[in-house]
């Protein structure tokens, strides 16, 4: 992997140019649908800027930028409670990549240091993430590594804006890493076997938060133990390619003050295969069986004997049992690809979709949909899969020559809770997503345009998340450029008051299980959740004033809107400051 490769002949070169903007646009559109998953507005800088190898093992990309910021709600509250501040900060921005025979190594993120004038505050905002393989023995062992820091919302209507030092009780520091030994080994015919273990941990750092009626360690923290076995047919028979997988999964959260400690654990077995009736078109289906188990427990202390009580949540016969999904795949030209299959899952009906097209040679469409089971802690097991691979291909389009910024890969590495988690909640749930977007790489002018859709069943209430934005960036000369994007996010929280009345801890409500305190809590609780809409923009420009100096000012807006007058707010901000590259 390390050692100096020659320099390549043109068409090398030309495809070599090809992989590279293929893999950028699916780094962007996997960085996009997180952000849009997640609408949390919780980054604190921009996208790392591209790397590129400084030797034939290091590269690294970074910029420091001092600036200062008004804001005239930093709380986000409603109406007349609004405060105004003044923030001097200084964000350092960065990626960087380590490339050996035996280990590649990428980090990428911001790290920010913010001081409130008036309220004479100083903070750390952090969204730093890396991710690592070493390859023990070729084509037979490795290690995986990631991890992530960041800061990230509480709750599922958490109050969120441009600006990450804006409602700074409904944040926590969220730290989380993986570590996964496996065996992989590919063999002459294309075929391949597996076995992998991952363990995962997450903490929530909440104590200082506002969430959670009081509590100051509201949420729990989360442990995941994985296991997969497989076998892939490869080119053994001549138009169907099968796969063998067994898994097994074992999670657990604990360690909230309030929240009962929930336990998930399944073991699968499926068979995933595809028959190529044609070179562009093939039949594609999956069969398999589910045992899942959930558990909820919370702890009561009664005469001072702790008791421990199972609290229903799920019913475990209904998620268990076979499922199925039968579609197929094809690939129209040489600039499409498409996968749509039909299945029932968990209880539920759903569509497991893929779609990718090159409308143009500057602009691409891509779509997905999908049905999962996701705990905090639990990982997409097809994609943990193709980890390894991933970054080490990406290092090899760095050494071709590219220009890529590692933020996607790192993004995927650390996914937690089937998409880019920057906002936690409360137990596990079943999902059903969906996403489609638009990108278009142009030589003065980059266009991002996507819209997402997600619902979660958590069994005792129900989220349904409804999201777009729109971005775009404009060299206007080469030294002025311009940017802008505009983003909506929709949140439905669906909550029974009986459940609530019957177990108020579930939703941060302390107190006794029918009381008329706890039933006044929960009537007042599910009034304000419901829908809440959030609208915001952003417009800039920087101008490049030396080599590797720039000045930059921005103007953001956000709005949210409730049928409640409490959880409804607006804020302005205005920033400006100076970007110093490395």
């Amino acid at each position: 992997m390390g050692h100096q490769q020659k320099r390549p002949h043109t068409a090398a070169k030309a495809q070599s140019r090809i992989r590279v903007r293929r893999l950028r646009n699916l780094l962007v559109c996997a960085a996009a649908l997180g952000a849009l998953g997640s609408g949390a507005g919780a980054q604190i800088g921009q996208p790392s800027a591209p790397l590129t190898f400084r030797t034939d093992y290091l590269g690294y990309a970074a910029t420091l930028s001092p600036r200062v910021t008004y804001t005239d709600n930093i709380n986000l509250e409603s109406g007349d409670n609004a405060d105004d501040d003044v923030i001097l900060s200084t964000l350092l921005s960065g990626s960087g990549i380590f490339s050996s025979k035996r280990f590649t190594g990428l980090v990428s993120g911001d790290l920010g240091l913010s001081y409130l004038i008036d309220d004479d505050d100083l903070r750390l905002n952090q969204d730093v993430g890396g991710v690592g393989t070493f390859t023990i023995a070729d084509n037979l062992f490795y290690f995986d590594v990631a991890g992530r820091s960041s800061r990230q919302l509480i709750g599922d209507i958490a109050r969120f804006s441009a600006n990450v030092d804006a409602a700074r009780g409904e944040q926590a520091n969220v730290n989380s890493f993986s570590l996964s030994p496996y065996h992989f080994r590919r063999y002459s015919d294309d075929s391949s076997t597996q076995a992998r273990y991952r363990f995962s941990q997450v903490f929530v750092g909440d104590r200082n938060s506002n969430i959670g009626g009081g509590i100051n360690n509201f949420l729990n923290d989360s442990q995941s133990h994985e296991a997969i076995l497989a076998y892939n047919s490869g080119r053994q028979l001549d138009r169907f390619q099968y796969t063998l997988s067994l898994y097994g999964n074992d999670t657990d959260e604990e360690g909230s003050d309030l929240l009962p400690s929930f336990n998930y654990r399944q073991g699968s077995v499926f068979v995933e295969g595809q028959y190529a009736v044609t070179p562009r078109f093939s039949l594609t289906g999956a069969l398999g069986y589910d045992e899942i188990a959930t558990e909820a427990i919370q702890t009561f202390v009664i005469a001072g004997t702790p008791i421990d009580v199972e609290v229903p949540i799920f019913d475990d016969d209904q998620l268990s049992g076979f499922f199925w999904r039968v579609g197929f795949a094809a690939r129209p030209g040489r600039r499409s690809s498409l996968q749509l299959e039909y299945g029932r899952r968990y209880d539920d009906d759903f569509i497991n979709a893929n779609l990718s097209y090159d409308i143009t040679q500057r602009l691409r469409l891509s779509a997905g949909a999908s049905r999962t089971f996701q705990t905090r802690a639990q990982s997409n097991t097809t994609r943990f899969q193709a980890l390894q691979r991933n970054v080490l291909d990406f290092a090899d389009q760095l050494r071709a020559g590219g220009e890529i910024s590692p933020e996607g890969i790192i993004q995927l590495a650390n996914q937690t809770a089937g998409g880019r988690v920057d906002a936690q909640t409360v137990g596990i749930g079943a999902t059903n997503g969906a996403f489609v977007n638009l990108q278009g790489q142009y030589d003065r002018t980059t266009v991002t345009l996507g819209a997402n859709y997600q619902n979660t069943d958590f069994g005792f209430r129900d989220i349904e998340n409804i999201g777009a934005q729109l971005s775009l960036n404009r060299e206007l000369s080469r030294s002025l450029n311009a940017y802008g994007n505009v983003f909506y996010r929709r949140s439905d929280t669906t909550v029974n008051i009986d459940d609530c009345v019957a177990a108020p801890f579930l939703f941060g409500i302390p107190g006794a299980a029918g009381s008329a305190d706890v039933i006044a809590a929960c009537t007042g609780f599910a009034n304000v959740n419901g829908v809440v809409s959030t609208l915001g923009g952003r417009i800039g420009a920087s101008y490049r004033i030396y080599r590797n100096l720039s000045v930059f000012g921005e103007y953001s807006h956000t709005q949210r809107f409730s049928e409640s007058a409490l959880l409804e707010f607006s804020e302005n901000t205005v920033t400006a400051g100076l970007t110093l590259d490395f």
